[in-house]
């Protein structure tokens, strides 16, 4: 069953709902300007862009008033009011986040809307939460996606979000942001039960028939049961508007992203509807991902992305551009996460820059290797330095070796910044190296570069920092921490890094 981050860490939103409560309680500033600058910062110096032109469906695509393709990539920023709720992060300001996601080359900005009630005080919501981030994205040339940030089941239901609530936040919305064409309202970001599309249907067709009253050309994103992944109900039964784009929500759990999984979940719709993946995002097993958001850039971003690129007409925004909510792009200290983590990878996909996998190119790629032992002849040492980060490309070392050691021959001395240890078996935790050290051999012999205990991270990057290196060992002495699976050393690749 496919759920949102979001969903998962409900309880910690609660938080942020109680503060937003207590600065309504305490007098929220009056509604403020669609046009008004934003606070503290977020390209006040620059001129504000001229307006971008407004968008329109056409078949399966959002073409722009010129006719161009609205290319509308780009990334989600966290809900204003929820921004403050990690007590060990260094946090930064919305506005900041914006910036941040113009200087990324995003085209089209995720904006959510959370904390939405029946008792909400839109005036004052909108007037610290939404018109600033919305001006400061209009003035930075970006398309703003204002997101009805939803993941509750709707309809009549005990705990349902009944129509009337979301009916009475576009009510709000609507008219105020209708008539600026870099605004898209995304109407309900995930319905989760009843998990059927004609239902859905008869419940969400009312709203955009009133939005329609009051912002009658606004590009619409719709989404659909299960957390946004039944939009192939629109196939025989579209919304009837002439200017909604229907959304798509992945992320790892949903399988590996092959052309075969991806053309039934949406691909095959796209090429009649017009789709927009307004949620996705990755990291390896650990601390900055969880069970919904567990893969790696090799294995799953990287096809991911081939398939995208090979469909530009499918748009997308990824999930997200924090320090702390998952799947994260930047470390605590804002730090970019690379290597087998989302950030750097997003980030050079919106300036264009190549697709490469972070294991296919390092130092030790066709070096010689020798092994302590394997498990069969399909998974010989040589896979530790194949480029291959596949299941297919591993080194697996025999039962019954209590120590498993590899050592790999470089073909001329390098000074080396880190390792990458790339182990385990899909997408899960307990078949990862648990405890293992990283030696490396100079004209000196060999010294310990790292030892490490506990690990759970399928790819571990571990600073080494030694100059003249010829060789590098792996020693394992926890190959894994399953109970059922073969106690046995199970390691895609070991990527040298040079400074």
């Amino acid at each position: 069953m496919t759920r949102s981050p979001l969903l998962i860490r409900r309880a910690r939103a609660t938080a942020g709902a109680i503060a937003a409560a207590l600065l309504l309680a305490l007098g929220a500033p009056a509604v403020a300007s669609a046009t008004a600058p934003p606070p503290g910062g977020g390209g006040e110096a620059s001129a504000a862009a001229a307006p971008l032109p407004a968008l329109q469906v056409q078949g399966n695509q959002v073409l722009d008033a010129t006719g161009a393709p609205a290319d509308l990539r780009g990334v989600s920023v966290l809900a204003p009011e929820q921004n403050d709720l990690c007590e060990y992060c260094n946090i930064k300001p919305t506005s900041e986040l914006i910036d941040i996601a113009k200087a990324w080359n995003t085209r089209a900005l995720r904006l959510p809307a959370t904390e939405i009630g029946a008792t909400t005080d839109l005036a004052a919501y909108d007037a610290e939460y939404i018109a600033p981030y919305v001006a400061q994205a209009t003035d930075l040339g970006m398309y703003v996606i204002v997101d009805l940030h939803l993941v509750r089941n709707y309809g009549d239901a005990a705990g349902a979000v009944p129509r009337s609530t979301v009916e009475r936040f576009w009510d709000y919305i609507a008219p105020r942001y209708g008539a600026n064409p870099n605004v898209i309202f995304e109407v309900f970001n995930e319905p989760i039960n009843p998990a059927n599309w004609n239902t859905w249907k008869d419940y969400i067709q009312p709203v955009v028939d009133g939005i329609r009253e009051t912002a009658p050309d606004t590009l619409l994103l719709m989404g659909s049961p299960q957390w946004s992944t039944m939009l192939n109900g629109a196939l025989t039964n579209p919304i009837d508007d002439d200017n909604t784009a229907y959304v798509y929500h992945l992320y790892p759990n949903q399988g590996a992203p092959t052309a075969a999984l991806l053309d039934g979940k949406f691909g095959d719709a796209a090429e009649q509807l017009p789709v927009v993946i307004t949620e996705f995002g990755w990291n390896p097993p650990g601390e900055f991902s969880d069970s919904i958001t567990a893969g790696t850039t090799t294995n799953w971003g990287v096809p991911f992305r081939a398939y995208m690129d090979a469909r530009p007409w499918i748009n997308w925004q990824a999930w997200i551009l924090d320090n702390f909510w998952k799947p994260q792009m930047f470390d605590y200290d804002w730090n970019v996460l690379g290597g087998e983590h989302q950030g750097q990878f997003i980030k050079d996909w919106l300036a264009g820059e190549p697709s490469v996998s972070p294991c296919a190119t390092h130092e030790a790629v066709g070096a010689g290797v020798t092994v302590s032992s394997t498990y069969s002849a399909a998974y010989d040492g040589g896979n530790l330095v194949d480029g291959d980060c596949s299941d297919a490309g591993r080194w697996l070392s025999a039962v019954g070796d209590a120590t498993p050691t590899a050592s790999v021959t470089l073909a001329a001395p390098v000074d080396v910044t880190s390792v990458g240890v790339y182990s385990g078996f899909g997408a899960g935790t307990g078949t990862v190296l648990v405890d293992f050290t990283l030696e490396v051999h100079t004209d000196a012999g060999w010294q310990q570069a790292a030892s490490i205990t506990g690990n759970t991270q399928a790819a571990r990057e571990v600073p080494v920092g030694v100059a003249g290196v010829d060789q590098v060992r792996l020693v394992v002495t926890n190959p894994s921490a399953s109970t059922t699976e073969p106690k046995i050393a199970r390691v895609y690749e070991l990527a040298v890094h040079s400074g």
